[in-house]
Order: C-alpha cells, then sequence, then structure tokens
C-alpha cells in the first residue's frame, strides 16, 4: 500500500530500506502467506469452504501483522528509523501494528493465496531459472551493500 502509495505521490522515494524498489517485509508476506497456504492444503481436509476462508483470513492477518511487528523492530534496532509508526492510529497496538492494516493484511494473504498465487504459479514455471537467480542474486547484493551503507558506515 505504502510502495504504492510513495509511487504517486512522493518522486525518487519508496518505502523500503533497500535500494532497490522493492520492500523486504512485503516480500516476506506474500512468501509466508503462499508456504502457510501450501502446508495446510496438503494436511488439512476442509470440510467448510467459508470456515476454510475465514482461517486463512484469521491467520494471515495474525502472521502478517507479526512481520510487520518484527520488521519494524528490526529496522529501528539496525537502522534507527521507523518507516511506519502507528502511534496516533486509534486502533494501533504500538507503534508498528493498528487493527485496520493488520485486517488488510489478512484480507491481502487470502486474496493473493485464492487468486494472485494461482495464476502466478503457472507463469513461475515457466521462468528461466536463470533469471530467477539472477534477480536473487541483485536483491542479496542490495541487502549486502544495505547493510554496508547504513549500518556500518
Amino acid at each position: 500500500m505504502e510502495s504504492t502509495l510513495y509511487k504517486i505521490t512522493v518522486v525518487n522515494m519508496h518505502s523500503g530500506i533497500l535500494y532497490g524498489p522493492y520492500t523486504l517485509v512485503y516480500g516476506f508476506g506474500v512468501l509466508t502467506s503462499i508456504l502457510i497456504y501450501e502446508f495446510l492444503e496438503s494436511r488439512v481436509k476442509w470440510k467448510n469452504k467459508f470456515i476454510k476462508v475465514l482461517c486463512y483470513f484469521l491467520l494471515y492477518t495474525i502472521v502478517l501483522s507479526l512481520i510487520e511487528f518484527i520488521g519494524g523492530h528490526i529496522l529501528h534496532f539496525f537502522f534507527q528509523i521507523d518507516l511506519w509508526n502507528y502511534s496516533n492510529h486509534i486502533d494501533a497496538l504500538g507503534k508498528y501494528i493498528c487493527l485496520t492494516n493488520s485486517l488488510i493484511w489478512g484480507l491481502l494473504g487470502t486474496l493473493n493465496v485464492y487468486f494472485i498465487y494461482p495464476r502466478l504459479k503457472k507463469l513461475f514455471k515457466k521462468i528461466p531459472k536463470v533469471y530467477t537467480y539472477s534477480i536473487l542474486g541483485i536483491l542479496i547484493l542490495d541487502i549486502i551493500l544495505t547493510i554496508i551503507t547504513k549500518i556500518l558506515f
């Protein structure tokens, strides 16, 4: 949400700590929602589709909020910055979590595994591994450069 808003309203800025155009907390959130989905789908036999979707929504609300909470603390600890701060929100649960955003994360996680991921899964199989490894290499390099320039100096 913030990245899109930054792209529309603020020139030459984004909501992440890295130099590239990505935000790790969102990446962790998407990957975690997919891993949870794949894990539960292979082990749980759901009898009721509504209960199934509701369980995923509640699970994603909690887990993705926890990722946001941990991410906020990590950024504050290592970089002494707060890229988000919900303290002024009426539904804030500390600095890095608010109920409104938690519900949005639950909704986005659920939409991801039911609508986005199934379509992208087919596309991912067609992408040559060299591109995947190249993007991963760029991300790792970006993380290393961020650590060197923002923590060590």
